[in-house]
């Protein structure tokens, strides 16, 4: 049944766009079966539908706030596979809703529902939105005081990674040092290097090489001596924000 279903699927959320009134329940109908019977499907099934789903959003049958706030109840699944799925999907589709401006509505909706998920009994559900709400902060998609004081809020729940996780976000470690591109780097040793490669030019040689490896670590040393900074500058950033009456 599962070989027949799944491709029967697909064709029907392809070809769903074409045909408004006839599957204009189609997505609450796939979202509705996945949310209370995924555990109990096939993994290929319930990927199928959650592919489904997202194909339909992309054609614009369901809105994106209906289908995040989707996703996020569907972190409670147990296949990881799916919540990983899941978490990318939340994460492109919260970047393009804001791509041309701010969708305040979709923002502001959406945080407050995070609020509820990190309080969820559900660990992995509670911990997957505390992880999509910092990257996305990380991402400068939602860098606004609403996010950091809704992750704050995870230092008070009943998880200790969240707690711990919280405490990180709050420390900087949300802005990861290999944040700096491995192309550029400061250093008159860096500096020297990369001149004498222009010198040698591109011909491949021992000595080229060998400076080719020394130009690698002298950009990892310069990274991890830029870290404390970065990281302390983006620590006191998310601190400023919270709310403190």
């Amino acid at each position: 049944i599962d070989d027949q279903f799944v491709p029967l699927l697909g064709f029907v959320s392809h070809v769903a766009p074409s045909y408004p009134a006839l599957t204009a329940s189609l997505p609450s109908q796939i979202g509705d079966a996945l949310e209370e019977s995924a555990d109990a499907m096939a993994p290929a099934v319930r990927r199928a539908m959650l592919q489904a789903l997202i194909l339909l959003r992309n054609r614009g049958r369901v809105p994106a706030l209906q289908l995040l706030q989707r996703c996020f109840r569907l972190f409670r699944c147990r296949d990881k596979a799916m919540r990983a799925r899941l978490y990318s999907h939340v994460i492109s589709d919260v970047k393009a809703v804001n791509l041309k401006h701010k969708d305040v509505h979709v923002n502001k909706a959406l945080q407050n529902f995070v609020i509820g998920m990190i309080a969820e009994s559900s660990s992995v559900a509670a911990q997957y939105s505390l992880r999509a709400m910092i990257e996305l902060y990380r991402r400068h998609i939602w860098r606004d005081a609403k996010t950091v004081n809704v992750v704050a809020s995870a230092l008070f729940c009943a998880h200790p990674k969240l707690r711990v996780a919280a405490l990180h976000f709050l420390l900087g470690a949300h802005d990861d040092a290999a944040d700096i591109d491995d192309d550029e780097g400061g250093g008159e040793r860096v500096s020297s290097l990369r001149a004498s490669l222009q010198r040698d030019g591109a011909q491949p040689s021992r000595c080229g090489k060998r400076k080719q490896r020394q130009l690698k670590r002298a950009v990892k040393s310069e990274r991890r001596k830029a870290a404390p900074a970065q990281q302390a500058a983006a620590s006191f950033a998310a601190i400023h924000l919270l709310h403190d009456p």
